[in-house]
């Protein structure tokens, strides 16, 4: 069987080269993501948001993808989350025919789709604070590209780390796809990941949302600092009662208001001063648990 030699329209060339000008400046505000939950014809839960941190609307296509672009956001020295992010059309086609690569298109027209990459992620280098680090990240269910068995569970390894390589793979052109972006970015020298649903669990997600109505407010340092000293002093004393208990205790060694705690509570788990881990969703009348 012969197959048609696949191509760059003019029309999808126009609609690559107008998103191309309109992010000239990619900044935080005036980006626009090249997929739009509108545009995109699929089914499945999607996810049009207004971002309160980058004070724009945020396009994520799945419910994975909110958790991890929520994830991405807090991070620690987080700059810029560009999501939908194209890449240049005929730079990915030479990258698929230099490696014998199967390139994303439409199958009866043999017309090329414009890649994206999921997140591009601008920040803080931890080793130079005034520099800037730039990471690619594609987002995929586990289940659609590791084999898992009847509960769910992957098989072959772990899913976390440099132990994820040794899991079992599936669905070939997903993973040519995957090919093509981690070249396409090592171009650029800029790191590419690929990400589950495991890196940015429910929980997680959860307790991001349950601490973000702190995640604008000013605190002094030291109120900060001495907070996280005493709740966590608490925690070590009563780590088996519930949040509200441990909070006001938290309150009442250092004189302030329930709000008051609440929101530095909040602030602290989501600016990753409180070391939190993230094994359950966050309630006041159930325990946390602390990494110390």
């Amino acid at each position: 069987m012969k197959f048609k030699e696949v191509t760059a329209t003019p029309k999808a060339m126009e609609k690559l080269n107008r998103w191309k000008r309109d992010i000239q400046s990619l900044t935080s505000e005036s980006y626009r993501p090249y997929l739009t939950v509108k545009a995109v014809n699929q089914y499945g839960r999607r996810h049009w948001i207004f971002c309160n941190v980058q004070k724009r609307h945020a396009h994520l296509l799945s419910d994975g993808e909110l958790r991890m672009y929520k994830k991405l956001i807090w991070a620690r020295g987080t700059k810029r989350v560009f999501e939908q992010y194209a890449l240049d059309l005929n730079e990915t086609l030479n990258i698929a025919v230099a490696g014998n690569l199967i390139h994303p298109r439409n199958w009866e027209t043999s017309e090329a789709y414009v890649m994206t990459t999921d997140f591009l992620v601008q920040s803080r280098d931890p080793q130079n604070p005034s520099s800037v680090i730039t990471t690619a990240y594609s987002f995929k269910y586990a289940s659609q590209i590791y084999v898992v068995d009847e509960e769910g569970v992957e098989l072959e390894g772990s899913i976390q780390g440099e132990e994820r390589k040794l899991l079992q793979r599936k669905n070939a052109r997903t993973w040519q796809k995957f090919a093509i972006e981690r070249e396409y970015w090592r171009r650029r020298g800029i790191k590419y990941q690929i990400v589950t649903e495991l890196d940015a669990t429910k929980d997680e997600f959860n307790n991001i949302r349950f601490c973000e109505p702190a995640g604008f407010m000013k605190f002094e340092d030291e109120l900060v600092r001495t907070f996280v000293f005493t709740f966590c002093h608490v925690w070590q004393r009563y780590f088996m009662k519930p949040l509200e208990f441990l909070l006001l205790l938290t309150s009442q060694q250092l004189n302030c208001s329930d709000k008051q705690v609440i929101r530095l509570f909040q602030f602290s788990v989501l600016k990753h001063f409180l070391p939190l881990k993230h094994s359950s969703t966050l309630q006041f009348h159930r325990p946390v648990e602390l990494t110390l």
